[in-house]
């Protein structure tokens, strides 16, 4: 990802960024088949994908801990209530806002410690968000798991959807784990880390491969009782048509 001259504020204040769309002729994708001959069946079947990531990484942060254990829609019914309280969300403004304004839009107690703890870390430099692209995966994944209520899959998400970082493998993901063993048709494990067998050839482009996986759950072929190789694209045509 290219970088670009951020402000050294407590904001965040990160480059535009634009939609990364993946296809046979990405050189990653074609890194990937070339690597795992059942995930070029899989991306031969799912098509084309695309990732966008976010240029406002302390807000994706806030929201992320706002949906967690909520439904989609009840968490975008609590999100667009924040958005009104709070318009811009930056640490400094999420702290000036009192608590139990926060909490009339729907967010728990717990949920707004964790969000202020965040505030605070970012703030004071414990969390440095002004610098994302100075710190590689490993150092990003120790300063958001040291926030309340940021657990390792949430700062994997977080490093994918909003930092759309390539190599990063969230072995705690069930769904992704579950789809592994079925793209690969793997006998169980008793640790069930089925990712551990396969997901270190798809390095450095693991992230990439976790969207064609989340991909297969998506669209039923995980559940489906084929192996990859028999499953078959939807009928578009059938399914506008009938």
């Amino acid at each position: 990802m290219e970088t670009a001259e951020f402000e050294e504020s407590s904001q965040s204040i990160q480059p535009e960024v634009s939609t990364i769309l993946l296809n046979k002729e990405h050189s990653a994708i074609k890194t990937l088949s070339q690597a795992d001959s059942k995930l070029a069946s899989l991306i031969e079947l799912i098509g084309d994908l695309t990732l966008t990531p976010s240029h406002k990484p302390f807000e994706s942060l806030v929201m992320s801990i706002i949906s967690q254990q909520l439904s989609a829609k009840a968490a975008a019914t609590i999100k667009a209530r924040v958005k009104l309280i709070i318009p811009d969300v930056t640490p400094e403004l999420v702290l000036a806002v009192e608590e139990e304004a926060i909490r009339q839009c729907g967010v728990s107690y717990p949920k707004i410690r964790y969000i202020r703890d965040l505030s605070t870390k970012v703030i004071s430099g414990e969390v440095t968000l002004n610098r994302l692209q100075d710190l590689d995966n490993a150092e990003l994944l120790k300063q958001l798991t040291s926030v309340k209520g940021i657990g390792a899959w949430t700062a994997e998400m977080f490093l994918i959807f909003t930092l759309g970082r390539t190599d990063v493998m969230s072995i705690g993901d069930a769904g992704l784990q579950r789809a592994a063993k079925w793209l690969h048709s793997l006998a169980d494990r008793k640790d069930g880390n089925y990712l551990g067998e396969i997901a270190p050839n798809w390095a450095p482009y693991r992230s990439l491969a976790s969207l064609y996986l989340w991909r297969a759950i998506d669209m039923g072929y995980v559940d489906s009782g084929l192996q990859v190789e028999a499953c078959t694209k939807p009928n578009l045509e059938q399914a506008t048509t009938g």
